[in-house]
Formats: C-alpha cells, structure tokens, sequence
C-alpha cells in the first residue's frame, strides 16, 4: 500500500511538474482536408462492401476505380485520390486562389460522400 502512494505521489509531482500548454484549434483547411479524406475512404468502404455482398451481378461504374474495387486496392486509390485533391488544393491557395482550394475540397466531399450513400442505399 505503501509503494501505491509513492507511486501515486509521484505520478502528481510529475503532473505538476509539467509545462502546461494551449492547444490550438485546428485551422478552416485541416478540417476540410480531413474531410476529404474521410469522405473517400466512406465511399471506399461502402462501394467495398456493396460489391461484396451483391456478389458477380454487380460492377464499379466508374471506370478508373473498377480495377480496385473488388480487392483492398479501392482503400489506396481512393485515399491517393484524396491526397491528390489536397495536394491541388494546397497549390491553389498558395497561388493566391483560396476560393477555389476550399470549393475543389467541398466538391470532393459531396462527390465522395453522395457516392458512398449511393451504394448504402443500393446494399438495402
């Protein structure tokens, strides 16, 4: 019992003993950035799923992802799709177009995620 307070008091001494420090909240762009990603690994997941449990009846419309989108593969094309995304978007505010970066993300997402709730309702 003895050892389990010096450990506990230690444990305070420590806490106290730390720098305390602010954590900033995270910028307009890395939420939307996140978003892009999330977004196409939903329709990565769902278009995954779907082709899975629909069996050989069904196919991937879109043709640049249809290779991929039997296996795991789909995970990495659409993630490298949305690093892509990203990546122009980061070139466009920096050439002085903000605008323009934020409505490619935007479009990405609702692209994404529209895609991604197609194949929900198409699994039910």
């Amino acid at each position: 019992m003895a050892k389990l307070r010096c450990l506990a008091c230690a444990v305070v001494c420590l806490a106290f003993a730390v720098q305390a420090f602010a954590v900033k909240r995270p910028r307009r762009v890395v939420k939307l950035s996140t978003a892009v990603y999330l977004a196409a690994e939903f329709d990565a997941a769902t278009t995954y799923q779907a082709l899975h449990s629909c069996g050989n009846g069904c196919y991937e419309a879109n043709p640049m992802v249809r290779p991929f989108a039997r296996n795991p593969g789909i995970f990495v094309a659409l993630g490298a799709s949305a690093y892509a995304v990203n990546y122009f978007s980061s070139r466009l505010k920096a050439h002085g177009h903000p605008r323009w970066a934020m409505a490619l993300r935007l479009v990405a997402i609702g692209t994404h995620a529209g895609a991604g709730a197609h194949a929900l309702a198409l699994e039910h």
